[in-house]
């Protein structure tokens, strides 16, 4: 997985992209209420109670054409 910074086109504001094997899978900026994770590969989330408490964000794909 690679992250690259780039600039959420609606907002202007910095965001990170997630790209793998050369396709975007994600993209992750700042949001009124936390972070926002917008992906057509969701695939689920995972809540680690161990501390410091954290979150696991898994991805499907890429998808083949």
């Amino acid at each position: 997985m690679e992250f690259r910074k780039a600039i959420h086109t609606g907002t202007g504001q910095i965001m990170v992209e997630v790209w793998r094997d050369g396709e975007f899978i994600a993209g992750i900026y700042g949001h009124e209420e936390g972070l926002r994770i917008v992906s057509k590969h969701l695939d689920g989330v995972a809540h680690e109670t161990g501390l410091p408490p954290a979150l696991v964000v898994k991805f499907a794909g890429p998808v083949e054409p």
